[in-house]
């Protein structure tokens, strides 16, 4: 069976291509709230995030689990550390200042993380997983894409089933701290951060986005084509393009000093 976790290594240089980065300030307030020490970045794919916490005297550790994704990792981040490894099979050699994971430490073992993440930190190191959420910003293009997704079974899975008329609010990893078993007590200093921009998408590149995700690749390839016809010919009678608001909303949680 195709890992979905490691399925976007079939096409890591589109994915590389067409998937959007995030804040530059993101990085910059995450190294100052940690403080020194080395940075480990847990499933850093072809280096979307790691390019913004790659800056000098930063000593930076990336673990990715797919050879094909490290392989552009290495290329476009040469002066990091690239493990090709998943998270739980890794033994971290040292403990780190600050570990972040963008948009990739959902498919790290949910029984283990929170154990792996805190024995891999330092004390008084950071813990600061992050996600981009997509808002669309035409009210009438989303429920146009949402009757489409409603039709093909995919409503709460696809990447415009957020309007930006929803106020969302702002919680921690989606409102789910529990499920990243970071309220027993280990961590403190929990909190989130959110950081707002704008992308948008010609109908040709938001198909080849779409291609790039995993519930699209994991669709036999006739269902995909459908649904990929359908979708895009709801944005073309929307005017050809699809704008959305991108919350980058953060998790923090720190591992006590002593």
């Amino acid at each position: 069976m195709r890992e979905r976790g490691t399925v976007f290594g079939e096409v890591a240089d589109e994915y590389d291509r067409i998937r959007p980065g995030y804040p530059p300030v993101l990085a910059e307030e995450l190294l100052a709230a940690a403080g020194p020490g080395p940075v480990l970045e847990v499933g850093a794919g072809t280096g979307k995030a790691t390019r913004l916490f790659a800056r000098t005297g930063v000593d930076l550790t990336c673990v990715e689990p797919d050879e094909r994704m490290a392989g552009v990792l290495r290329r476009n981040v040469p002066g990091a550390t690239v493990i090709t490894s998943t998270f739980e099979d890794w033994q971290p050699p040292s403990a780190y200042g600050l570990i972040v994971s963008a948009q990739a430490w959902h498919w790290v073992d949910r029984d283990r993380r929170a154990d792996l993440a805190f024995d891999a930190l330092a004390p008084g190191g950071l813990f600061a997983p992050f996600w981009n959420v997509f808002l669309v910003a035409d009210p009438g293009l989303h429920a146009a894409l949402a009757e489409v997704d409603a039709r093909h079974g995919l409503t709460d899975q696809t990447s415009h089933r957020r309007s930006a008329t929803a106020q969302l609010p702002l919680g921690p990893f989606e409102q789910e701290w529990s499920e990243l078993n970071l309220t027993d007590g280990r961590f403190t200093e929990l909190r989130s951060l959110r950081y707002e921009s704008a992308l948008s998408y010609s109908s040709k590149l938001y198909r080849d986005y779409l291609l790039s995700t995993s519930l699209y690749r994991l669709l036999d390839p006739i269902t995909a084509e459908i649904v990929l016809d359908d979708t895009i010919a709801v944005v073309d009678a929307h005017g050809g393009t699809i704008d959305f608001v991108i919350h980058t909303d953060v998790a923090l949680a720190r591992r006590p000093a002593a």
